[in-house]
């Protein structure tokens, strides 16, 4: 390609293969925001000073090129008439390490002059590092003359030069002392970047052969990416690996078409659709990397605005990507549109999507750490690249073969984000599961519980109807006993003269046993013992109430009564649920015989810390003297008339029962519309606490707390006790009826599992009754 040629600069210049990468195509559009940064770009003092000549050494490379390179803007066409005025005229020098032009668009004339210092014959290949400029040539001048060297404005000489060297180059030999101007005459659309080099044989194909493996390594570590990807899909059904798996193909083609390998082979003669490759590659990357965002992040529910701003950026990128094939057949100023969209679809995206990784890690989880890490990544090498290939700050260095590890470093944090949120999503599931498990385990605990009490209270409750029954039929036989007595106290009155001692004996003994079964049949009515031992448990309020609504409901039902419950819904009570059981039946057993129409109301609410129940009747009342002698704490026998059956022993049975939980129980009013009667419980809360036994027995230094289930080893404290138990408490999940009957015998407290930290302030263990 070397020889005399005259050079006609005319306007004919087009495209050749298009090899920049997605970040220089995006560096193009970052001018604008670099030039605002530095207005005063790449500025060069000039310089009417001689070319400074590079010298060379036989078998070495050459210096850093930078310093001794001169250039100037527009100069005209670098002929034989006008090479003198170009190389007379003031040309700049650069200013850094990096060799840059300043903004792009112009035409650029480059000289760089070299001398083979050394005493031996020597060859150097000097590279441009470019393949992608819109117009390219480059001369040797000699003896006034100017040689074109490589011309890139001829398809197939471009493509010859780019196969050998893969950016426009061209060997040299200088024998000792010899010297050469090289000139480059270029324009550049995107960046004047261009990194020069003189290097030897050995020296420059070793660089090509390090190019391959960087993207060999990078495509290579893509493919595996994309492979663990759909593995991953295959494996868990999330599409988000189905879309990074997409970007990351885009990316992986997109490395070997930026690097100059599919342009050199195959459209070195068709720059046109290299350049709609590379477009389509690159709005592909980026809205398939914005889909990925928003499958993983979920930001249509999680941020619906960003979540447009995404959509929007998808929707372009395709429709761009659709307008490629036709590129050739669009007038240049739409081309040129074409072209413009498609970066900007990219350095929206690449600079968008770090806020979303951002929001992300702060609205999921820091999991997604390394997605934020990634997309800033990317983001940072294009601001910086762009700059920095723009000349705004001639200082600055680049490389833009870098731009494959950075896009392959995006690309493994977003899996690895993906491989740690399914990491917290299964911890999460096994957390869940176990306290599912957990659950199960405590309804099937509870389910049991609850049919060994229906058990339980089945056999009690035909325990209670038996005895009862067996009471009443007793009095009524007793009754007629005492109904012929009561005749023949009569007969005998009829002669009182001779039968007057007798007739009073018999009278007297009529009305004792009056008295007897009226008393016996009222203290059936509530059933246990009088053993006030206690077994503190917690509760809810409805457990309380809802039982005893169910037994009273058919009664009451039966004689044209209603019976009415609330319970406060956030309450929980720690207290002996059988013996309040028992009172509470035995109220209502008391309201339901004597209320002959309306019915009565139960009630259930809490005050602070104390429970509050309320039963009110529409019964018939009691006379003000038998209220006060219910409510004294005496516990004597009253009787409002002889009509009335019932002493009052049940109702102090009652109080005596609420007395020993550390309650109180009383009469609040009564009269000919009915009567009210108020039960006041401690240690009633919103909500309890459970705790350990450990923790329950450092609460609780006054008592000595032992597990009833670990059998064995109760037993064996329980031999080792010296003195009275009544301070000993015994903790079980056990509380049948046989197992309350021999703790009692046993132990001072019964306290049911789970135990609460509110138990420790129930004021049965906080004094240590003496009822216990």
């Amino acid at each position: 390609m070397k020889g005399n040629a005259k050079i006609d600069f005319a306007d004919r210049a087009r495209d050749t293969g298009r090899r920049m990468s997605i970040v220089a195509r995006i560096g193009f559009g970052l001018w604008l925001m670099a030039a605002l940064l530095a207005p005063a770009a790449a500025s060069a003092q000039a310089s009417a000073q001689p070319i400074p000549t590079i010298e060379l050494s036989a078998g070495a490379d050459g210096p850093a090129v930078a310093p001794y390179v001169r250039y100037t803007k527009d100069p005209g066409a670098p002929d034989e008439r006008r090479l003198a005025a170009i190389l007379e005229t003031p040309l700049e020098a650069i200013q850094g390490q990096s060799v840059h032009f300043g903004p792009p668009g112009a035409r650029t004339i480059v000289a760089v002059k070299v001398r083979n210092a050394s005493d031996a014959q020597g060859s150097w290949i000097f590279t441009t590092g470019r393949g992608s400029l819109k117009y390219f040539r480059l001369f040797e001048v000699a003896d006034g003359k100017v040689d074109l060297l490589v011309d890139g404005t001829d398809a197939k000489a471009a493509r010859e030069n780019l196969l050998s060297y893969q950016a426009f180059s061209t060997e040299f030999v200088l024998d000792p002392g010899q010297e050469k101007l090289l000139l480059i005459d270029f324009v550049s659309e995107n960046s004047t970047y261009m990194p020069l080099k003189i290097q030897t044989y050995g020296s420059f194909f070793k660089d090509r052969r390090a190019n391959i493996a960087l993207v060999s390594g990078v495509v290579l570590g893509l493919a595996v990416l994309i492979f663990l990807n759909f593995l991953f899909f295959s494996i868990t059904g999330h599409r988000d690996f189905v879309w990074l798996a997409v970007a990351q193909a885009f990316f992986a083609i997109n490395t070997i078409h930026s690097e100059g390998y599919v342009t050199i082979f195959f459209l070195s003669d068709n720059p046109l659709t290299s350049v709609g490759i590379e477009d389509m590659f690159k709005c592909g990357f980026a809205g398939a990397m914005a889909q990925f965002a928003r499958s993983f992040v979920g930001t249509a529910t999680r941020f619906p605005k960003t979540d447009l701003a995404l959509r929007i950026l998808i929707g372009a990128a395709l429709v761009l990507m659709a307008l490629q094939p036709g590129l050739a057949l669009y007038p240049p100023v739409f081309r040129h549109s074409l072209h413009i969209g498609c970066w900007i679809i990219a350095v929206a995206g690449a600079l968008f999507l770090p806020f979303v990784g951002y929001a992300a890690m702060k609205r999921v989880g820091r999991q997604l750490w390394p997605l934020f890490v990634g997309w800033a990544s990317l983001a940072l090498f294009i601001v910086y690249a762009a700059i920095a290939s723009m000349g705004v700050f001639a200082w600055l260095p680049i490389n833009w073969h870098l731009a494959g590890p950075v896009g392959l470093f995006e690309s493994l944090m977003a899996t690895l984000a993906l491989g740690l949120n399914l990491k917290k999503i299964q911890a999460d599931k096994i957390a869940a599961d176990e306290a599912y498990a957990r659950e199960l385990a405590g309804r099937l605990a509870v389910s049991e519980r609850a049919a060994r009490l229906a058990e339980e209270k089945a056999f009690a409750l035909e325990t209670v109807h038996s005895q009862n029954a067996l009471l009443h039929a007793s009095g009524h036989d007793s009754k007629q006993v005492i109904l012929a007595l009561n005749s023949a106290v009569d007969a005998l009155r009829r002669d009182p003269a001779a039968n007057g001692e007798l007739t009073a004996m018999l009278q007297s003994s009529a009305d004792y046993l009056g008295e007897i079964v009226s008393t016996t049949m009222s203290g059936a009515n509530i059933v246990g013992s009088e053993d006030d031992f206690v077994a503190l448990g917690a509760f809810g309020g409805a457990a309380l109430v809802e039982p005893l609504q169910m037994m009273f409901r058919a009664p009451f039902a039966a004689k044209g009564l209603t019976l009415a419950v609330r319970v406060d819904a956030d309450i929980t009570l720690v207290s002996d649920k059988p013996l309040l059981m028992r009172v509470l039946a035995n109220l209502i057993s008391n309201s339901y015989q004597y209320t002959a129409k309306g019915g009565a109301t139960l009630t259930l609410d809490r005050e602070g810390e104390e429970a509050v129940i309320l039963l009110s009747d529409t019964g018939s009342g009691m006379p003000a003297d038998i209220v006060r002698a219910l409510n004294a704490a005496d516990g004597r026998r009253v009787r409002a008339d002889a009509r009335a059956a019932g002493s009052g022993s049940g109702f102090h049975s009652a109080k005596r029962l609420i007395e020993a939980l550390g309650g109180s129980l009383a009469i609040t009013a009564s009269d000919g519309g009915g009567t009210t009667i108020a039960v006041r419980l401690p240690a009633a809360y919103a909500a309890i606490t459970p705790c350990p036994a450990e923790e329950l027995q450092a609460g609780l230094p006054g008592w000595r707390i032992l597990d009833f289930d670990e059998r064995a080893a109760f037993d064996a404290a329980l031999a080792a006790t010296e003195g009275s138990r009544r301070r000993i408490a015994a903790l079980t999940y056990d509380d049948t009826t046989v197992t309350r009957g021999r703790l009692s015998e046993l132990v001072g407290l019964m306290i049911l599992k789970p135990p609460c930290r509110e138990l420790m302030r129930h004021p049965l263990v906080v004094r240590g009754s003496e009822q216990l």
